[in-house]
């Protein structure tokens, strides 16, 4: 036999009101399975889970009567059915835009931290935004072209490869020599090309610099962080790059 529940625990069980509960009986929504001699309305698990049906269509903004044609329809399951699946991917784009708004917050965050922002220099954190979108987008194409040169690299080893099946040492020397210039040459445009874009906040004084080119290059670096010294303060740390 199944459990049977009171007006007053469904009411308690599905966070309602008991006068919401009979407003449904009314309107002939959610009936209770039985009544008893003392008048008291029992409910039993499907009523339950209709009227929870019933809260969720609520808080989707649909009508009493639109949930009655629904509940009264023969496809009404079907329609429930494509409902659910156009609300779930509305819910999953909502969570795919907090978690992009997450990470753009906490970024901004350390961004500031960082840079040791005082309430006197808020009105250039929109500055600032603008600025790590510029070096986002700077890092993608240096991934891009660093690409391009592996790619080149790879096919001026395999065209040395064939220029030494067939004897044609000569070429193969050329072809590789050729290779080694290009690659050179676009990796140093590449790098001076990247250098005039950024500058770096030295994380002590809160200085912005620019280092000189030849230490640029050599000192060792993370993907946003590079080792130098603060012309300023003179102390060396990992300072963040930041687009100029």
């Amino acid at each position: 036999m199944s459990q049977k529940y009171s007006i007053g625990d469904v009411a308690k069980m599905l966070n309602m009101t008991t006068r919401a509960i009979r407003f449904y009986d009314q309107k002939d929504l959610v009936k209770p399975e039985s009544i008893g001699e003392n008048g008291y309305r029992y409910y039993g698990e499907e009523q339950i889970q209709k009227l929870e049906l019933i809260n969720y269509l609520r808080e989707l903004n649909f009508s009493i009567k639109q949930i009655k044609q629904l509940l009264n329809d023969r496809k009404g399951s079907d329609s429930l059915l494509l409902l659910f699946q156009k609300q779930i991917e509305e819910n999953d784009e909502q969570i795919a835009d907090l978690k992009r708004r997450q990470t753009k917050l906490r970024h901004l965050a350390k961004t500031i931290a960082t840079r040791k922002i005082d309430a006197d220099g808020l009105t250039d954190i929109a500055k600032i935004m603008k600025k790590e979108t510029r070096l986002a987008n700077l890092r993608r194409k240096m991934w891009l072209f660093g690409f391009s040169i592996l790619l080149i690299e790879v096919v001026g080893i395999f065209s040395a490869y064939q220029f030494k099946q067939s004897d044609a040492l000569s070429v193969m020397w050329l072809s590789i020599a050729i290779m080694l210039i290009l690659v050179l040459g676009l990796t140093a445009f590449l790098t001076k090309y990247y250098y005039d874009q950024v500058e770096y906040v030295c994380p002590n004084c809160g200085t912005k610099f620019i280092p000189a080119l030849i230490t640029f290059i050599f000192s060792a670096h993370t993907p946003k962080f590079r080792r130098l010294a603060c012309p300023k303060c003179h102390q060396k740390s990992y300072c963040l790059e930041i687009a100029r």
